[in-house]
């Protein structure tokens, strides 16, 4: 694909007005991301709050991924036809409005409506990350995405951490007020300082390829997170990936022969964007791993290496130095582009992620060591995260940013929801209480995925795609 004509000019510097639309992007990024990692900590004192079941209360978490993983990249794409700007400011309201219902549902039924609502957060991501070139000079670019990603990954674990806190100390309905009041500030502030962004002519979404990629993805998110609850779930599973598979194979063939498609069937051969897409579903499926094991590991009784026996309160606090290093780590992954290359910061941080692994199934299995772990883990996790989008800018045509950054976003839902369902299976495999056999296992997963993780992004090429990219555009002109 060659790059259009009218290819993005950057600003000579950021200046006030990029300033302030960049803290608003970073807002609005958290203020999306919170309301779905603050779920899944108090699915039993919501089952309680509304006098149904924990099983049924799930499907407020589920709910979520589900629209999410439908809507992600058709949102990505609106982003690359309408705008970055129009699209956010159409997206923020409707976040608002989830918020809203579910802070006030009366019943299950209505808080369910409020989450599904809630799922079109998932496209405010890429959406940031589209509007990212209009505001930030090429050479401070990566460091603004990496803040951006940065503080995606990071409201995911500060949302473990806040709602045990919010609900203790405030009640069950703070975990959607507070996201209200952030992602309300944030539309304010996008809508007065967030430049314009022109639309991009002659694109539309195709339709039919995004309606069978979101089958695909839901039917195997259910798989992994639905069906085992379900009568007779070996057949649901099977069902489930069997349907996944012919609807992404549509999907995959409506690419190669639409006229506009949703990524372009050139793009998705590029070593480039699957492996990056491989790389953030297994990013993804280790960090929601390690935040359902770590908890689950400080509070089971000690003895026999099963657990601290500590507070559900210092469970959650086992996980905020890692959430406080990857906000720091994620801009720095631009400092490290400048330095060694686009790939090379997806490398050594799923390398870190998967070192911070290691020490937590070599050294004993006590405070100090989970801490430096999960520092490690998530420090690494936000490194390579932020250089994955990276990687997408240098190989994607910059009218496929938002799509393929989307795609990115629904990767890693798939992943951290494969990783979570699976940690959690390992640990429930016993009707009594896990012992540390089955903790060990828990762990060694989390090791096998980050260095799954390592392997993947040792697929991802070394090229300058994005300079030669500015040097066709030029002479083009």
């Amino acid at each position: 694909m060659s790059t259009p004509t009218s290819a993005i000019r950057v600003p000579i510097r950021l200046g006030a007005r990029g300033v302030v639309s960049m803290t608003g992007l970073v807002v609005a990024t958290l203020g999306a991301t919170l309301p779905q990692a603050m779920t899944a900590p108090v699915l039993g004192i919501t089952a309680d709050a509304f006098g149904v079941t924990t099983g049924d209360a799930t499907w407020a978490l589920t709910i979520t991924l589900v629209v999410a993983v439908a809507t992600t990249p058709v949102i990505g794409r609106m982003g690359d036809a309408y705008g970055a700007r129009r699209t956010l400011l159409m997206v923020l309201p409707l976040v608002a409005l989830g918020l809203f219902i579910t802070a006030i549902a009366p019943t299950l039924g209505w808080l369910i409506a409020g989450r599904a609502i809630l799922g079109v957060g998932g496209g405010v991501f890429p959406l940031a990350i589209a509007a990212v070139p209009r505001l930030v000079p090429e050479h401070n670019r990566a460091g603004a995405v990496g803040l951006v990603t940065a503080m995606f990954a990071t409201g995911i674990g500060f949302g473990v951490l806040v709602s045990g806190l919010l609900v203790d100390h405030i009640g069950i309905r703070a975990t959607a007020w507070v996201p209200f009041a952030i992602v309300v500030a944030s539309w304010v502030v996008l809508a007065s300082a967030l430049p314009h962004i022109p639309r991009r002519r002659n694109v539309h979404v195709e339709l039919r390829a995004a309606l069978s990629l979101a089958v695909g993805v839901i039917a195997v998110l259910l798989a992994f997170t639905e069906a085992p609850r379900w009568p007779s779930p070996w057949w649901w599973i099977i069902a489930l990936v069997l349907i996944a598979t012919v609807a992404l194979c549509y999907w995959f063939f409506r690419e190669r022969v639409s006229p506009d498609p949703l990524l372009g069937a050139p793009t998705l051969r590029l070593r480039g964007v699957w492996a990056t897409q491989l790389t953030a579903f297994l990013l993804g499926a280790a960090l929601l791993g390690i935040y359902v094991l770590i908890p689950a590991f400080a509070e089971a009784p000690s003895g026999d290496e099963a657990g601290l026996s500590a507070s559900v309160t210092l469970a959650a606090l086992l996980l905020l130095p890692a959430t406080i290093a990857m906000l720091v780590v994620g801009p720095l992954s631009g400092v490290l582009r400048r330095w060694i290359g686009t790939r090379a910061p997806v490398i050594l941080g799923a390398a870190t992620a998967a070192a911070g692994a290691l020490v937590m199934i070599i050294a004993p299995r006590e405070l100090i060591t989970l801490l430096l772990g999960t520092v490690l883990l998530g420090a690494g996790i936000a490194a390579a995260s932020a250089g994955l989008v990276n990687v997408l800018i240098d190989h994607v045509d910059e009218q496929h940013v938002g799509a393929a950054t989307g795609l990115t976003v629904v990767a890693r839902q798939l992943g951290g929801a494969v990783g979570a369902s699976m940690i959690a299976a390992l640990i429930a495999i016993q009707s009594s209480e896990p012992d540390g056999d089955v903790y060990a296992a828990a762990f060694s997963a989390i090791t096998a995925i980050t260095v799954l993780a390592v392997l993947s992004a040792l697929l991802i090429p070394s090229g300058t795609t994005s300079t030669l990219r500015r040097v066709r555009s030029r002479l083009a002109r």
